[in-house]
């Protein structure tokens, strides 16, 4: 009897002793007015959901009055609740809605301690289709657009490249130059930071989502004249150990024959423990690709008339191998510490053969002057390293926060050219041989700290500080000689320039929510930049310094929850490139060079955009009209020039870049979603702009005004035994290439281009209950694969016309198989402009 009377005892005091700690920490979270809940999210295993969105509402009228997010535990706390009744609201991705059974906070009772909450995943059944939850291709924030595609099947193994052809109002040609509603000047960012990779080294199975913000809000770098385009890598922050493995390999078609020489490999691994979490991506590709086109080309300088004939064809192969690791450190509730490092290695290789006639007209009648092939072999070897390191303190204050970044990316590159060129007539004229060596090293370094504090009722601030360095350093040495003198270093040709920035800037955004329909966002930054040019081969350098100021706006109000409508506006600049300002002329093709213009200024930008968003069921709306206004507007433009080379007088193309006066753009773009049925789904985009050029006479008024369109159409089918379909169908309608600043030294002159169509299709198999994923996808299945363009410029003494085609292999086969270890599956990474219930997704 004794001993159940000492058990009842401990038993009790042990009650006691938890109950008053357990009061102690209650009292830590209430105040006289408000309290809080405590709780934990698990799945149907009874495992922990990390990271899913809690909103606390009101039970009479659901006015949201606090919102909390779970750890990496699955746990909660939510405070700052006002006394009264509330229910619970738990929104994450791939899993159903939850509401609680209400419950009620007060003075007497100031913290709710919740049952642990199962959610149960979104999974329907149609017959005997399975229809699982996705994220919606698209969801509209308040300052961007954010496309998932992870889950595309026709760019399974592709890169991004093909990832942004699926995006609505981009296109992309066949040089690379990215174009966002018919604009170039475009900002592209990897996971919000700049980036010395090209597109084609970006593996589309590390993408998560394309963010595209044509208004940035000021937090952001005010670059890039049609907005940023920001790609978004997948990051896995699961418990325990996952990952998944995939191979893939594919065949394309180039004048009707099938080449093969495309495949990849890819493994992501992720290790969570207590408060570590681990990651690391590999990617190793090989690569192959065919191009070709002919330009036919009439010129006349002074009384000299020209016909020029040319056919190249171009085979390009390589390697690559990007890996991507880093560490999270939970240090605490409050601090975390995260550090990610990369590294990728580009090896590309090619040969190229240029069959040049060169006729003179006389009466109409063409006399040969020169007929000569061409033949070229380069290798570009390129390192790229990337680090980051990033800081987040979260305040007692809800939503006030303290972020600290820093970044370094630097790229050293070497290539190879070597050309030999061997005449058909005249006969005498000897072979010429040439090579060329460029070493480039480009350097990329930022600094930067934000603060975010919550004022008054319902309003915050934001507030940071950014320093940004960036350097870009190209020595180009040329090589001449022919059948007899060897191969000499020729000065006057050889070029070593280096461009370098340093950029100050601050920014200041307020934003509010009113009648909980209204939300504000106002913005200013401003940037001191001061660049450099050094031409050190001519011992000559450029200095320009700017001083400027980039205001924003952000409205947004909520007719209800199913129709809203939106307004911005942004001033925006794009500062000139290393292409751009490299004043040295690249004669490699002596009838058509190039050359950068040191004096360019940069170009400025005012944007306005107004939108109208709908959300009923199983449709979705976004319309936009936008207008921008742009001035000293930086342009590729092509002239006629006559000089003597090599005792040979030449007359030939300088494509180089100079400041138009000023252009007005605007259009109106339109996606519509539709869940037609419970197993299809399509997606249907298009725009529809207008483009007027001010060029005080420098350019052919028809090359000046432009109407043009384009639309998409993509659909996804779910289909029984766990088989998935999509069909993308895409056309972009003829366009002007005045105005335009290509990529690199690649794009024309002023001009006009024509439309171009495609259709892809893909399938995917799941097996091993979603473990095992194999896909088979075609692209290019039909299309237009030649891009035609007419360029052409008529002066009083000198002039041109010129016709040329451009076409890439045709279709594309791959087929990959991809395996998730231990159900490894991605959580939303948040981004650039992404603030905790600010999003209005």
């Amino acid at each position: 009897m004794q001993r159940h009377l000492f058990t009842i005892f401990i038993f009790i005091f042990l009650f006691f002793h938890l109950t008053t700690s357990a009061q102690k920490e209650d009292s830590k979270l209430a105040t006289s007015t408000t309290g809080a809940t405590i709780g934990k999210m698990v799945d149907g295993n009874g495992q922990p959901i990390a990271f899913a969105t809690i909103y606390v509402l009101d039970a009479q009228d659901s006015v949201p009055n606090a919102y909390g997010i779970t750890d990496e535990n699955g746990k909660f706390t939510i405070s700052a609740i006002p006394f009264g009744k509330h229910i619970l609201k738990i929104d994450y991705i791939g899993y159903r809605t939850l509401y609680t059974s209400p419950f009620s906070i007060s003075k007497e009772n100031p913290v709710f301690r919740m049952q642990p909450i199962k959610l149960t995943e979104k999974v329907t059944m149609l017959g005997n289709v399975e229809i699982r939850a996705e994220r919606e291709m698209l969801q509209s924030n308040l300052d961007k657009k954010v496309f998932n595609v992870e889950n595309s099947i026709t760019t399974d193994g592709a890169t991004a490249v093909e990832v942004l052809e699926e995006i609505p109002s981009i296109d992309v040609d066949l040089d690379g130059n990215v174009t966002l509603r018919g604009s170039e000047n475009v900002t592209i960012l990897v996971d919000g930071r700049p980036t010395h990779l090209t597109l084609e080294q970006i593996p589309a199975n590390m993408i998560e989502s394309i963010e595209v913000i044509t208004n940035p809000s000021a937090r952001l770098e005010p670059d890039g004249m049609s907005g940023i385009l920001n790609v978004v890598l997948k990051k896995e922050r699961k418990k325990g150990f996952n990952g998944m493995v995939s191979l893939r390999s594919g065949l394309y078609f180039f004048d009707k024959k099938p080449n093969f020489g495309n495949g990849s490999g890819n493994i992501s691994l992720n290790y969570s423990y207590k408060k570590i979490n681990l990651f690391i991506n590999y990617d190793a590709r090989y690569f192959g690709r065919k191009s070709g086109g002919n330009i036919e080309r009439d010129s006349w300088f002074g009384n000299d008339t020209m016909h020029i004939s040319q056919d190249n064809l171009n085979r390009n192969g390589g390697w690559s191998h990007n890996v991507q690791g880093g560490i999270d450190w939970f240090i605490n509730k409050k601090n975390t510490l995260g550090l990610t490092l990369g590294y990728n290695y580009h090896k590309r290789q090619g040969d190229n053969t240029l069959s040049v006639v060169n006729d003179s007209i006389l009466s109409k009648e063409h006399i040969p002057y020169e007929n000569y092939l061409q033949t070229a072999t380069d290798q570009n070897v390129r390192h790229n390293f990337t680090s980051s390191l990033n800081y987040k303190k979260t305040f007692e204050t809800k939503g006030q926060e303290l972020t600290a970044d820093l970044f370094f990316s630097q790229r050293n590159g070497n290539e190879k050219d070597t050309t030999t060129q061997d005449y058909h007539f005249p006969t005498f004229r000897p072979s010429i041989f040439q090579k060329t060596t460029t070493k480039d090293r480009n350097l990329t370094s930022t600094a930067q700290v934000d603060f975010v504090t919550p004022v008054g009722k319902g309003g915050r601030i934001e507030t940071g500080y950014k320093l940004s360095y960036r350097s870009i350093g190209q020595d180009y040495k040329y090589y001449t000689g022919n059948d007899t003198l060897p191969l000499t270093q020729d000065f006057t040709r050889s070029n070593h320039f280096v461009f370098s920035e340093i950029i100050n800037a601050a920014y200041f955004i307020y934003s509010n929510t009113f009648w909980n329909k209204l939300k504000i966002q106002l913005g200013l930054r401003g940037e001191i930049a001061n660049t450099k040019s050094d031409l050190k081969s001519q011992d000559t350098i450029y200095r320009k310094n700017y001083y400027n100021l980039f205001p924003t706006a952000h409205i947004r109000y909520d007719i209800n929850d199913q129709h809203s409508i939106q307004f911005s506006y942004s001033r925006r600049v794009t500062r000139p490139s290393i292409w751009q300002l490299n004043p040295f002329m690249n004669v490699s093709d002596k009838l058509n060079r190039r050359a950068g213009n040191p004096n360019l200024m940069p170009e400025f930008v005012n944007s306005f955009e107004l939108g109208y968003l709908m959300n009923i069921k199983k449709t979705s709306l976004n319309i936009t009209a936008y207008y921008r206004q742009r001035n000293n507007i930086i342009s590729r433009y092509t002239e006629m020039f006559q000089d003597s080379i090599d005792n040979e007088w030449v007359t030939y193309t300088l494509t180089t870049y100079q400041n138009l006066k000023k252009s007005q753009n605007f259009g109106i773009e339109l996606v519509f979603g539709q869940q037609l049925w419970k197993f299809w789904k399509i997606s249907l985009s298009g725009s529809f702009y207008r483009l007027i050029i001010d060029s005080e006479d420098k350019i052919d008024e028809n090359l000046t005004r432009d109407w043009t369109w384009n639309a998409r159409l993509n659909q996804t089918f779910s289909l029984p035994k766990d088989w998935d379909l999509q069909l993308n169908c895409r056309y972009r309608a003829p366009s002007l290439t005045t105005g335009s600043m290509g990529w690199g030294t690649g794009g024309v002159g002023q001009g006009k281009r024509s439309g171009n169509y495609s259709i892809d299709i893909g399938v995917k198999k799941s097996f091993l209950n979603k473990s095992l994923v194999l896909s088979l996808n075609t692209r290019n299945l039909i299309s237009s694969y030649r891009t035609k363009v007419h360029t052409y410029s008529y002066r009083q003494y000198n002039g041109y016309d010129a016709y040329s085609i451009r076409q890439n292999s045709r279709i594309n086969i791959s087929l990959s198989i991809s395996y998730k270890i231990n159900n490894y599956k991605k959580r939303p990474v948040k981004t650039i402009g992404d603030d905790e219930g600010e999003d209005m997704e």
